[in-house]
């Protein structure tokens, strides 16, 4: 049975529209909301992924680069749709991402225990359980981006 675990991020940013007329084509901000959710079986552990897990990797390889960051110095034309797309490629191959976990020398050793102790998550297996599943980014309450597999 698959199972989905989502965690919820947020970040600043400033941006303007390049290919936009209105007033979104001048400098503004928003604090956005990004939903990150993944899918697969439970481990021997009861769980799918441990949320600290899961916000080291998005913290790591998304949030520092766009959070408190003029995203147009990242983007030609910073829209909410190439932001999500953009975060997509970065998760995509999320099981590879969890491997490399593993071999960070700062991980504390008790989240080191779970990542080799679950099935879930094998250096030696390439078809590893967890999988990026969709991603919602939310620009502002009422408006969002979903990308989903």
């Amino acid at each position: 049975m698959q199972i989905t675990v989502t965690k919820e991020f947020e970040f600043d940013a400033a941006h303007h529209l390049t290919k936009y007329y209105g007033k979104c084509e001048r400098v503004h901000g928003h604090t956005y909301k990004l939903l990150v959710t993944v899918s697969g079986e439970l481990s021997n552990n009861d769980m799918l992924i441990d949320f600290i897990i899961l916000k080291r990797v998005v913290k790591k390889y998304v949030l520092d680069y766009l959070d408190h960051h003029d995203l147009n110095t990242l983007f030609e034309n910073p829209t909410t749709e190439k932001v999500a797309l953009w975060i997509w490629d970065k998760l995509e191959n999320l099981d590879s991402l969890l491997i490399e976990e593993l071999d960070d020398p700062n991980l504390d050793a008790e989240i080191k225990s779970y990542l080799t102790s679950t099935e879930n998550i094998d250096k030696s297996n390439q078809n590893n359980k967890i999988s990026l599943k969709e991603i919602k980014l939310y620009e502002s309450k009422t408006s969002y981006v979903t990308l989903s597999k």
